[in-house]
């Protein structure tokens, strides 16, 4: 890349940020606010931006701008959150949820996760996986049911997020097939058969979370995460996997198609497996 677009992504940063600096998660979560939508989509139109490694790790290593692409990062978050949550709140109640639920926007991109999920799960119809953080709006777990028939419970440490993704599971008639607990990694189900640990990317702290499952997890026991993995989308990564414990061996790593842009990395622990 150019120096000249190399300062003019900074620019952008440091831009961005002054404008939504002052802003607080509550006022994020519970005010409307299109100004900061219109911040967010630039935000997304940025981090398209084709980029070489070496450019990223030089954005990396600027400690002028790592406080605010990490502030950044966490207001895009809260953002996101507050978009499920609304969402969730709309499907609840509609006429016909099924047919909103298919118009949420990031509909396509959880049929492919899904699709990542099954594969590098080594899945089977009737399989069943549980996921740790998976929010108000279970959107990984409806579509590995809705394509796979994958039997799911989803784990989520905000009581209000858990109780609003409950609301949604009986509203969808999938209370049969997904199960939403309220907790978090302590209360995985312990005598509960699953083919598939997932770890959600808001889950944290990550690193206590595989801190734990290293130590209470049979051999032989399959997990997945997603990362950002190439381009300006690492900066937004707040929550990053930043040591996997040595129990777990990776055995898969499925690279994004469009529109989705998250790697899937798969692990087993116990078990020395060769990367796909």
């Amino acid at each position: 890349m150019k120096k000249s677009s190399l300062y003019y992504i900074k620019d952008e940063f440091l831009d961005i940020y002054s404008s939504i600096c002052n802003l607080t998660d509550k006022e994020i979560l519970h005010q409307r606010d299109d100004n900061l939508r219109l911040y967010v989509e630039r935000l997304n139109s940025l981090a398209a931006i084709d980029v070489d490694d070496q450019d990223v790790e030089k954005i990396l290593c600027d400690k002028k701008l790592q406080p605010v692409i990490k502030h950044i990062s966490c207001l895009k978050k809260t953002y996101g959150l507050k978009m499920e949550i609304e969402f969730a709140r709309s499907i609840i109640d509609a006429p016909d949820p099924w047919r909103l639920l298919k118009r949420f926007k990031f509909f396509p991109n959880y049929l492919e996760l899904a699709r990542m999920e099954y594969k590098g799960g080594e899945l089977n119809p009737n399989d069943s996986v549980v996921f740790i953080g998976s929010g108000p709006l279970p959107m990984s777990l409806i579509s590995l049911y809705k394509q796979y028939g994958i039997k799911s419970i989803g784990i989520e440490q905000v009581p209000e997020y858990a109780n609003l993704s409950q609301k949604l599971i009986k509203t969808l008639e999938l209370t049969d097939s997904i199960r939403i607990i309220s907790g978090n990694h302590l209360s995985l189900p312990a005598h509960e058969k699953v083919q598939l640990i997932m770890i959600g990317a808001d889950a944290c702290p990550k690193n206590e979370i595989f801190t734990y499952l290293a130590k209470i997890l049979d051999n032989g026991t399959k997990l997945s995460y997603r990362i950002y993995e190439k381009g300006l989308r690492r900066l937004l990564d707040d929550k990053p996997v930043l040591d996997i414990p040595h129990e777990f061996k990776e055995y898969a790593r499925i690279r994004p198609k469009p529109p989705v842009n998250n790697t899937s990395v798969f692990l087993v622990k116990g078990i020395g497996r060769k990367i796909k």
